[in-house]
């Protein structure tokens, strides 16, 4: 469902009601809804307007630090626990399709979304409208257990991202394999050797960058969910996605 407020253009939400999703969710009513003890909610905000994210906090009681790190130009990968909410910032990673044909330029796009995890709601802050939204709202269907709370959005939400750090690996990997290749073949030029190298190696850092910190934030999501004596269900899914950060 999409939601137009007059100073903030770019708000989609969800709203589900005893694990069943309804068709009535406002923007303007959002605190009353994760007020609601039968409610779940997933608000989505893209490029919004400083003031009204600062009201919005203060409607909340979140963290005017926290929301200063989600609209920020450049933020690390990260999760913070404040007392009355949980504050993090993950990067999707996808694969250029096709590949650019300069190859100085890099294979990979990065787009970097943050998160606040309320009792009864998520709310995502991009500043990118290139972040598949759209996958992860599909990816709540697919999944399925909204009856299980908030936790099982945060998983929704980080599954898509881990994948699209899975499908990162494996572009960078192929690329070497290829780079090998090329380093004992007679033919290649030795300039597009080191230019392919060096895209390589910089891609490589910046997927390090936003990969290696996701152990940190799923181990801090998971362990403030335990905490908060949440659904016992989603303990499997959230192992299988840690082991799914170890592997990449």
């Amino acid at each position: 469902n999409a939601c137009h407020d007059e100073r903030v253009t770019h708000v989609r939400g969800r709203i589900w009601r005893d694990g069943k999703p309804q068709d009535d969710f406002d923007f303007s009513s959002l605190s009353d809804c994760l007020a609601a003890d039968d409610t779940l909610v997933w608000c989505d905000i893209y490029d919004p307007d400083h003031a009204i994210l600062k009201d919005l906090a203060v409607e909340l009681n979140l963290n005017t630090w926290a929301v200063e790190d989600a609209i920020a130009d450049a933020e690390r990968t990260k999760a913070v626990v404040y007392k009355t909410h949980t504050f993090f910032t993950v990067y999707e990673v996808t694969v250029k399709d096709p590949p650019p044909a300069d190859t100085s330029e890099s294979t990979l796009d990065i787009h970097r979304i943050s998160g606040f995890i309320l009792p009864r709601g998520l709310i995502t802050v991009r500043l990118s409208p290139d972040f598949d939204i759209e996958e992860v709202s599909r990816r709540f269907d697919e999944l399925g257990g909204q009856e299980y709370g908030v936790g099982s959005l945060v998983h929704g939400l980080l599954d898509v991202v881990v994948d699209g750090h899975f499908d990162a690996v494996q572009c960078l990997d192929d690329g070497i394999e290829s780079l090998e290749d090329d380093l004992f073949a007679e033919k290649v030029p030795r300039s597009g050797l080191q230019r392919n190298t060096f895209r390589l190696r910089k891609d490589l850092v910046a997927l390090r960058r936003v990969v290696l910190p996701m152990r940190e934030v799923v181990t801090v999501i998971q362990h403030r969910r335990m905490d908060a004596k949440t659904a016992a269900e989603l303990d499997p899914v959230y192992a299988d996605l840690y082991d799914h950060v170890l592997r990449v």
